[in-house]
């Protein structure tokens, strides 16, 4: 399946599927793209509902591109994604994947979304940045 490619505003997309009713906004993850295979995925597996994605700040065709990835930013473009999609389907769903959960998260909390799914490979998030902090000082000490 390939996805037909175009533009909201200047955000570069991809809608898969068949012509419905029922989108679900799919966001990628970091170093992920609109066109990642799990979006492929997910719209061969719900084929009643067509699946829009589209290229987070420095991913994709935005990669070397101003502006850079920050929350503030990705909460910007998903926005203008969601206020695209309710202007065309009448049920929104909701897919996202890491990075793309919490911006997610931070985009829709006014918003009507009639499912939502998140995928993250993080399970523990409180140890990971205790990890991290630990990674920094260690290397900060070294230098």
């Amino acid at each position: 399946m390939e996805p037909k490619l175009f533009f909201i505003s200047s955000l570069p997309c991809a809608l898969w599927g068949a012509a419905s009713d029922r989108v679900i906004i799919a966001v990628h993850g970091a170093q992920s793209h609109k066109k990642d295979l799990p979006f492929r995925l997910l719209a061969e597996t719900f084929g009643d509902c067509q699946v829009l994605s589209f290229d987070l700040p420095e991913h994709g065709e935005r990669q070397n591109q101003l502006p850079l990835c920050k929350f503030s930013v990705c909460v910007q473009d998903l926005s203008a994604v969601f206020d695209y999609a309710a202007s065309r389907w009448a049920h929104i769903g909701l897919f996202a994947v890491s990075m793309g959960a919490y911006c997610s998260l931070l985009a829709c909390k006014n918003r009507l979304v009639k499912h939502a799914w998140f995928l993250s490979p993080v399970v523990n998030m409180e140890h990971l940045i205790k990890n991290m902090m630990i990674w920094f000082q260690t290397r900060t000490c070294m230098s």
